[in-house]
This record gives C-alpha cells, sequence and structure tokens, in this order.
C-alpha cells in the first residue's frame, strides 16, 4: 500500500476516534451526538481494515472478519440519527431491531469470525461465489435501500408535520436533511456501480472519501451545535399522531361545507389578528384551536381548503407583515428585536421566513426603505 494512502487512512481512523471522543463526552451531549459518535467511531475503525489487510497474516488479522461487514450498520445509524436530531426523543428497545443487517452479515460468515485466514481469503479475493456470499451481499446492499425509502418516508413525514401544526421553526433545516439524504444516496449509488458494475478502484476510493468527508463534517457541526436538526415540539405533536389521524378518518365522512369552512376562515383570521395570537412564538395548531374555539381538523382543513396555505405559512405571514409594518414606518429598532416581538423563536427562523416572504433579507428590506425614503426627500426638496 502507498505510503501516502496509508497516511490518509490512519489520519482518518484517528480524527473518527477523536470526533467520538468529542460527540459522547461533550456536557451538551443528546441522542443525536451519541449516534453520530458511534458512526464516527465505525467509520474510524473500517478505515483501519485496509492496513490489516496490507499487512497479511499479522496480529490483528483477526478482526478482518469483524470489520469488514461493519458498513451494514451505516444506512441504519444514520436513519436513527436524523430521527434523533429532528425530535430529540430518546432511542427504543425496539431499535435495537435497526442491527439486524449487520447480524445477518455475522451468522452468514461466522466462520470469518474465527479465522483470520479464511477472513483474510474473503476480502481479498475477486469474486465471491459462495451461496452465503451472495445473499451476505443481497443483505449489505439491500438494506441501503430499505433505509434510503425509510430515510425519504420519515423525513418527507415530518417536514408535513411541521409545516401543518408549528408556527416556530427554523425552514432551512429540511434542505440541509435532503442535501445530506442526496450525498449519503450518491455515495452508496458510487459503491453499487463499483461492486456489480464497473470494478475501478478510483470509484470505491470516491465513494469512500465523499463518506469519511460527510459523516466526520457533521460531525463537527454536531459537536459545535448539537441542536444542529432539532425542531422543538415537533415530537410531542407526533406522539400524538395516531390518535389525530384515527380521528380524521372518524370525521372523513363529515368534511366542512364550503360556506362553513370558509365562515372558520374568516373568524381565526379575525381573532388571530385582533388579539395578535401570532405573536406566540409556540403557537402550534393545537393552541390556536383552543384559543380560536374551533375544532383542530377543522381548522386544519380550513387553513389548507380555504386559505390556501399550510399553518406555518398562516402564522408567520402576520408575523412578517407586523415587522414590515413597523420598517415601512421607519422604526430604528434592531430586526432581531422586531422578530422576536412579531413570534419568531429565534434570529435564523427570521431570517429564513422573512426572506422567503418577502424576497429580501430583513437588512436588506430596511436598506431599501432607506434608500427610498432618502429618495422620496430629495424629489421633495426638489420640487419645494
Amino acid at each position: 500500500m502507498p505510503q501516502v494512502q496509508t497516511l490518509i487512512l490512519a489520519a482518518g481512523a484517528f480524527q473518527g476516534v477523536l470526533l467520538f471522543a468529542l460527540l459522547v463526552s461533550d456536557n451538551r451531549v443528546n441522542y443525536a451526538s451519541k449516534l453520530l459518535g458511534v458512526l464516527c467511531l465505525l467509520i474510524a475503525t473500517t478505515l483501519v481494515l485496509p492496513l490489516i489487510v496490507a499487512s497479511g497474516d499479522g496480529p490483528l488479522a483477526w478482526l478482518i472478519g469483524f470489520l469488514v461487514f461493519l458498513p451494514a450498520s451505516y444506512a441504519a445509524l444514520t436513519y436513527l440519527y436524523c430521527r434523533t436530531a429532528i425530535t430529540g426523543a430518546a432511542l427504543k428497545p425496539l431499535d435495537v431491531l435497526h442491527l439486524l443487517p449487520l447480524a445477518l452479515c455475522y451468522l452468514l460468515n461466522v466462520d470469518l469470525l474465527f479465522s483470520a485466514d479464511k477472513a483474510l481469503a474473503f476480502v481479498t479475493m475477486a469474486e465471491p461465489t459462495l451461496l452465503r456470499h451472495k445473499l451476505t451481499t443481497f443483505v449489505f446492499y439491500g438494506q441501503v435501500v430499505v433505509y434510503a425509502l425509510l430515510l425519504v418516508t420519515m423525513v418527507s413525514r415530518y417536514q408535513a408535520k411541521a409545516k401543518q401544526t408549528l408556527s416556530s421553526y427554523n425552514p432551512h433545516i429540511f434542505p440541509w436533511l435532503w442535501c445530506l439524504i442526496t450525498l449519503m444516496v450518491v455515495i452508496w449509488g458510487l459503491k453499487v456501480l463499483f461492486y456489480f458494475i464497473s470494478p475501478a478502484p478510483a470509484l470505491n476510493l470516491l465513494a469512500d472519501t465523499l463518506l469519511v468527508m460527510l459523516v466526520y463534517a457533521v460531525a463537527i457541526v454536531q459537536w459545535r451545535n448539537p441542536s444542529l436538526f432539532y425542531i422543538e415540539k415537533l415530537s410531542s405533536e407526533l406522539s400524538h399522531q395516531h390518535e389525530q389521524s384515527a380521528a380524521q378518518q372518524d370525521a372523513s365522512a363529515g368534511v366542512l361545507e364550503p360556506n362553513t369552512r370558509a365562515s372558520i376562515f374568516d373568524w381565526v383570521q379575525e381573532q388571530v389578528k385582533a388579539q395578535g395570537l401570532y405573536r406566540d412564538n409556540e403557537l402550534t395548531l393545537a393552541t390556536l384551536a383552543e384559543q380560536v374555539g374551533v375544532n383542530v381538523h377543522h381548522l386544519s382543513e380550513a387553513l389548507n381548503k380555504s386559505g390556501g396555505k399550510n399553518f406555518n405559512q398562516f402564522i408567520n405571514e402576520y408575523r412578517v407583515a407586523e415587522v414590515c409594518e413597523q420598517l415601512d414606518r421607519g422604526s430604528e429598532r434592531q430586526l432581531i428585536e422586531l422578530g422576536l416581538d412579531a413570534g419568531f423563536a429565534s434570529k435564523s427562523s427570521f431570517n429564513a421566513v422573512f426572506k422567503k416572504l418577502t424576497g429580501r433579507s430583513p437588512t436588506l428590506y430596511r436598506q431599501k426603505y432607506r434608500q427610498q425614503s432618502t429618495a422620496s426627500k430629495k424629489t421633495s426638496n426638489l420640487i419645494n
């Protein structure tokens, strides 16, 4: 093995162990950090595998059988990481089932775990032909497809739930999650391409490099910001999802009449504006329904059907309108103060939502007003 490649693998392994130590020992540690730390540790140990194989029948050769199948757990850990990072919920006892693909790989190749020679032959042979090897390949790559589908389904459901029930969260979270998922799919796509279609070492090296860079980069950001993808109150909303779905099914036969729906929407608009209910940064669909005296499912239907918008958009339009009104009046208060008073929970969510709805950041909006105001004064002076 070239010395440069050896140094890269050793450095990557050391960095993975270091990130594991940082993520699990930090006082701010949460479940997402722990899972990401474990993933970094597994990647680090996997990076050591080529070094052990290159050494041949060395003192660490007995580890080959244990290390070669560790990537079968990467997809499951990525799925669990995203779930815990978004909701902040703890792991459940049944989550141990996510280790089933890794366990199957070990069971199908149990002899490799106790024979360094067989394990070394397995990773160096050009084309495994035994049935159990083919089954191992099916499990190894099949679980990636399964978890990719699970991940896409989960994030889509969380995104829809957040839009429909929460008024305050950073909308940039989901685009970043979709980028993360896309990169993971590309990486495993390169792996599949390398194994089944074009066995070019460069493809496998590229996939491994991208995987290490992606996971380690996310780990560093996670360590600096433990609440990287966390959406407050989403977990509690999801916990009532089955109950709400059942209630919706029971009420499905009694869908509101268009006139009734429009009346509810007009009433809600009036109450939200008159009472300034949108200024509550913890406002949810359920709490708004309680405050205006409307059934939560009827409220959701009225917003979506008569208003043509989800709950998050409905509330944030009032918040942005209030900030714009203040800026149009020439308010010199700090932008973050205006945003927080209008109901935004953080600077990041304020900036993201404001730009999404107005096409400009709060800073540019204020500058545009000042420029227009200055131009208007100059025109007025010339006329006078």
